[in-house]
């Protein structure tokens, strides 16, 4: 249980995926007796277009050479997620025309589809500082690889860039354009402006978004609708059953609005991304922080239903400093790892990034073991003192949990096979579940707490009330307080006249049949009961030997 807790908290961390814009821009200096490559791996699908723009400076006589390569690969990775060397040395290898026909011997696939344009020569004067790269010549075109080995290469001026390419993407698949810039004619002026802005625009027939990120488009106004529906839901019934709203029902409903709300930044920043292809600043840090702010919230939720607030606890008391304070922390450094990992490139600040996800996974891994530490002692305590309605509602949320936690792991083993160890990922259209599962997985949590702590108008079963150990205090105390009754003296003076001797002796014979059944009772409960269920039995793992003895004392008390 332990080992699915950690497995849990670290898989949560390392699955997310950066938005990748459709435009890409970059500046670059022309030098004389240099050449500058510069690529950009994207996913497209068939029938996507791209175009490559050059600005620069019109009232300079500049003029440089410029022509491009655009291949395909199945495998996201031989693109994607690669070191600063590795892109070096790929963008020199991809470029060299006698390589049209290879791929890196680090994977294995059969063809390609390649196309490289004629050179086109660029003066900034006469094209009045703005140049469309023409049509294509021809199609892409089909060729069958072999794979060899990619030689070293040294340190040059290549830099990775957004590419726009003048040419129809023909099949699915992950393509990477590499343009080469070399300076021709240059001004007589020294300190002339000779940069050159380089404009590459990825427009499939849905917009501008990647292929990788299209599914989460749609699944973002899915899950707003949804989301919708819920808080709709939720406040008609709080609405006809206000009378009788519990306390952790407002933490539900702030829960459900939060989760809009989140949804609503990310559909806003996808939707913006594939209408103009370029992302508003700062919105998807924002985005980021509403996600944190709801996540803190979906956990300070868990854990106070887990303790038992309003159903076997009045108040949180010193608890509520601790859930505060554990919640402020997650919140804080939630924040720092999402702003990290929207705020850099996604093969870059690799280090950076793990290191401000290590805290978030550390905390992360507290609040699990203290909602399943938590969630045992209330079953327990709920199950001892026999309140059979409220632990029949706290059984159904631990086998929530319970599945949550073996849906992650086999989730999780299911990714990092097909996902994240393969060295070639062919599915890479199906990246997007890995960003869509966590989302699923908290909606389905979500609406167990919903069904299960409803507003209706039998919310006082699930409300706090005293649980007394032994109804015989109670009868105690009823004994003292009737001692004050009118007439208490003459009833009770029945017990020493003619016939008290019979009277007692025919109490005390139906007494001892209270008892006894009293005593099949308890075997009864204890056999219904005691058995233990599928969450029972991996929750049961956290108990201790103290917790252990303790209940062994109260079944020999029953018996």
């Amino acid at each position: 249980m332990k080992t699915a807790i950690i497995l849990l908290a670290i898989t949560s961390h390392v699955v997310g995926n950066l938005l990748m814009p459709g435009i890409y821009t970059e500046i670059v200096e022309i030098q004389q007796g240099k050449y500058q490559l510069i690529g950009v791996p994207q996913a497209a699908l068939n029938g996507t277009v791209v175009q490559l723009e050059f600005t620069c400076d019109p009232d300079v006589e500049l003029e440089f050479d410029t022509e491009f390569v655009l291949r395909s690969s199945p495998c996201d990775k031989e693109f994607f997620n690669t070191k600063e060397n590795e892109r070096r040395q790929n963008l020199v290898f991809y470029f060299n025309e006698t390589n049209q026909n290879h791929i890196p011997d680090t994977f294995d696939y059969n063809e390609i589809v390649y196309y490289k344009s004629p050179i086109q020569t660029v003066s900034c004067k006469g094209s009045h500082g703005r140049f469309l790269f023409p049509n294509p010549t021809g199609p892409m075109t089909v060729k069958s690889v072999t794979p060899v080995h990619v030689d070293r290469v040294k340190k040059d001026t290549s830099g990775l860039v957004s590419f726009h390419s003048a040419q129809n993407i023909p099949r699915d698949g992950i393509y990477y354009m590499i343009i080469k810039v070399v300076g021709k004619s240059f001004p007589s002026n020294p300190n002339a402006n000779t940069n050159v802005t380089i404009s590459v625009q990825w427009k499939a027939p849905y917009g501008f978004l990647s292929a990788i990120d299209w599914p989460l488009l749609r699944f973002y106004k899915i899950m707003c609708v949804f989301y919708s529906a819920l808080a709709l839901i939720w406040v008609y019934y709080c609405i006809k059953y206000y009378r009788d709203i519990l306390r952790i029902q407002y933490w539900i409903g702030a829960v459900i609005v939060l989760g809009m709300v989140e949804k609503a930044f990310f559909l806003s920043e996808y939707s913006t991304m594939n209408d103009t292809g370029s992302s508003i600043d700062g919105i998807l840090e924002i985005a980021e922080i509403v996600s944190c702010a709801k996540k803190t919230m979906s956990r300070v939720l868990v854990i106070i239903v887990c303790v038992g607030y309003g159903v076997v606890k009045p108040r949180l008391g010193q608890t509520l400093n601790q859930v505060a304070g554990v919640g402020l922390v997650y919140f804080i450094f939630c924040s720092i790892e999402g702003i990290a990992r929207v705020s850099k490139n996604s093969v870059e600040a690799t280090r950076q990034k793990q290191f401000a996800a290590l805290p978030l996974v550390f905390t992360e891994m507290i609040i699990f073991y203290w909602i399943f530490t938590s969630l045992a002692a209330t079953i327990r305590m709920l199950r001892l003192k026999r309140n059979d309605v409220k632990l029949n509602v706290y059984r159904h949320f631990a086998n929530t949990l319970a599945f949550s936690v073996m849906a992650s792991v086999i989730f999780m083993l299911w990714s990092m096979i097909y996902h994240i160890l393969p060295t070639c990922r062919v599915d890479w259209k199906e990246l997007w579940v890995d960003t869509a599962f966590w989302h699923v997985l908290f909606c389905f949590i979500l609406i167990v707490i919903m069904i299960l702590w409803r507003p209706s108008q039998n919310n006082q079963r699930y409300a706090f009330t005293p649980l007394l150990d032994d109804s015989e205090d109670e009868n105690d105390q009823d004994e003292i307080f009737n001692a004050f009754a009118p007439g208490y003296d003459i009833l009770t003076a029945r017990t020493s006249g003619s016939g008290a001797e019979t009277r007692k002796l025919r109490e005390a014979e139906k007494e001892q049949e209270r008892k006894d059944e009293a005593i099949k009772e308890d075997l009864r409960w204890i056999e219904e009961n005691i058995p233990t269920t599928l969450a029972d039995t991996l929750i049961g793992g956290l108990d201790d030997n103290e917790d252990t003895e303790s209940k062994q004392l109260e079944v020999s008390k029953m018996l």
